[in-house]
């Protein structure tokens, strides 16, 4: 029994059908992960730009068929090997830009702005099915992307530091 998969405790091995393909890639095996940050103040401006790029391979995922006809009721048996495929990578990049307006004698104020997902990657992060087939009937949503990457957006913020 593991508790990894909530809400519903999974089994696993009771059936001789999980074994079947259940070698290779865990689902959230990324062979490549690239991050990097930058940071630096525009001389005279007194804004600060700052920069987080980020890439990610894309996770692996498998073909399975989804049956009720077994006796032991709704068992859902892999297809190809783990991890046979890959949704898309991701490409992110996010943007800072800030000034800081010093108040006299009381403290200082800082302005951001913040664009998250500045090159709109639109990668899918889920699928809506993995079910290729469904007692004997092709699935019309398989391998079809369910959700992706937040889209571009831009968020405004101000920060208040009373004191030296």
């Amino acid at each position: 029994m593991s508790t990894v998969s909530p809400p519903q405790p999974s089994v696993f091995g009771r059936d001789p059908n999980d074994f079947t393909n259940a070698e290779g890639l865990l689902p959230n095996d990324r062979p490549h992960m690239l991050r990097g940050m930058f940071s630096a103040d525009v001389p005279r401006t007194g804004l600060v730009v700052a920069a987080n790029v980020q890439y990610f391979s894309g996770k692996p995922w498998t073909a399975a068929a989804q049956t009720t006809t077994l006796p032991q009721g709704d068992v859902r048996i892999l297809l190809e090997p783990r991890g046979s495929r890959r949704l898309s990578s991701q490409a992110l990049v996010d943007v800072r830009l800030s000034r800081i307006f010093n108040l006299t004698g009381t403290g200082r104020i800082e302005v951001l702005m913040d664009v998250l997902n500045l090159l709109n990657d639109t990668a899918e992060e889920s699928l809506v099915s993995e079910v290729q087939m469904s007692e004997a009937a092709i699935s019309p949503t398989f391998g079809t992307p369910g959700s992706f990457v937040d889209p571009r957006r831009v968020m405004f913020g101000v920060r208040i530091n009373f004191g030296n």
